[in-house]
């Protein structure tokens, strides 16, 4: 008996919490970051920008490689010379066995490690900024599914408070009937309007549910109809849509190509370096000697392409028409976004000067109801004119929720345009 007890209250303590379970905009969104993974791919991009701008600065470091050869040919030098008592022609060995160690090391080459840190650091920036892109294509779509559930919930509850309202008065309109005042048409009236009204609440409470799953689906969270989802108190500011990450896109690959501009024209730079050698030869640079010997070699190593046929010169031109083509399609984009935040700004004023007006039309609405009602009572108005009443306050209601839930969306898409 005691467990029977216990397990209603869990029960009742959980359908509580579940009643009172409250998600916010913020959360959703964040939940789809999670579910996309988006913090993984960010920091495996960092990770992986790291690792390449250590290797770029390690392009002048001193190189030691280790060579080993081990060659045999059929044929080599001779020596011929006439026959001299005690004298033998020297003879070279069919097969060279040589292991080296080699050292190379770059005094000067234009900078090039510099410039390849900041392209490949870069590359890695325009990634990032991918994401970001894919980010706010989440954002937009969590945004735009959680404020279509407010919105049809709202007119959710306006048809319930229609609802409650009918059946009030065919409560009043039925000892009406019975006392023969009430004609019972009136309140066959209000029964089918009540059915209609019932009808309407099934389409919408599975719109809801659809629209519930599908954000279920995108956030990786449960977010049931006892969930109840807060309307965004959004505030907006003129600072432009330069944080777009598409915009900051456009600029990392037109800064990329200015690097790629720098490093062609390091390539037409001399370079200078110094190499050397040390190991072992069989035989060693003295091919004569037959054993096992010691080799060691340092030297200089000067290398500038005095003439490329103006290749350099070509690349530098295509890298800056096509720095050119993404200024276009970066003014281009940028004007769409401005011309779509005015428009998003007007739609804010818009909707900001109808909520004043909305209370004022409720209110006088209401006032129009509870007159035909109580002509109705007396029997001087028909159930009709009381439905096309009550119809006229409900939508004046639900006008008004609709203006404040929309205006909450176009502050949000106003951040969204502006890249917030």
């Amino acid at each position: 008996m005691m467990r029977i007890v216990l397990l209603l209250v869990l029960s009742l303590i959980a359908t509580l919490n579940l009643k009172a379970q409250v998600v916010s905009l913020d959360s959703c969104i964040s939940w789809a970051y999670e579910n996309n993974r988006f913090a993984d791919n960010e920091e495996l991009i960092r990770h992986s920008q790291q690792l390449a701008i250590e290797n770029a600065g390690k392009t002048n470091l001193p190189r030691l490689v280790l060579d080993g050869t081990g060659t045999y040919q059929n044929e080599n030098i001779t020596i011929e010379m006439p026959p001299v008592p005690g004298l033998t022609a020297p003879e070279v060995p069919l097969n060279f066995n040589r292991l080296l160690v080699n050292f190379n090391q770059t005094i000067y080459n234009g900078r090039l490690a510099a410039h390849k840190k900041r392209l490949d650091s870069l590359s890695y920036d325009a990634l990032a900024y991918q994401v970001e892109v894919d980010k706010a294509k989440i954002k937009a779509q969590i945004t735009g599914i959680y404020t279509s559930i407010i919105l049809v919930h709202e007119q959710l509850e306006i048809l319930n408070r229609q609802i409650a309202t009918i059946d009030i008065k065919a409560k009043q309109l039925k000892a009406g009937v019975d006392a023969g005042v009430v004609y019972k048409s009136d309140l066959t009236t209000l029964q089918a309007e009540h059915l209609k009204l019932q009808q309407s609440i099934t389409e919408v409470e599975y719109l809801e549910l659809a629209l519930r799953q599908q954000l279920s689906t995108l956030t990786g969270n449960q977010i049931h109809t006892k969930v109840e989802l807060l309307l965004p108190e959004t505030e907006i500011d003129e600072s432009g849509v330069e944080s777009r990450p598409e915009l900051r896109l456009l600029n990392s690959k037109k800064t990329a190509l200015g690097i790629q501009s720098d490093l062609s024209k390091v390539s037409r730079l001399p370079y200078v370096g110094v190499f050397g050698s040390a190991g072992l030869g069989y035989p060693g640079y003295d091919i004569f000697d037959s054993s096992v010997s010691p080799m060691m070699m340092v030297g200089l190593k000067v290398n500038w392409n005095i003439y490329d046929w103006n290749k350099s010169k070509n690349d530098r031109q295509i890298i800056g028409w096509n720095q050119e083509i993404i200024s276009y399609q970066y003014n281009r984009l940028k004007l769409q976004l401005e011309s779509e935040l005015i428009k998003q700004k007007q739609e804010i004023l818009k909707l900001e000067e109808l909520i004043t007006r909305d209370k004022e039309i409720i209110n006088l609405r209401k006032e129009i109801t509870q007159d035909v009602s109580a002509r109705l009572s007396s029997g001087t108005a028909t159930s009709t004119d009381f439905l096309i009443e009550l119809h006229q306050e409900a939508v004046a209601e639900l006008n008004q929720s609709v203006h404040v839930i929309k205006l909450s969306i176009a502050r949000l898409s106003y951040q969204i345009i502006q890249g917030k």
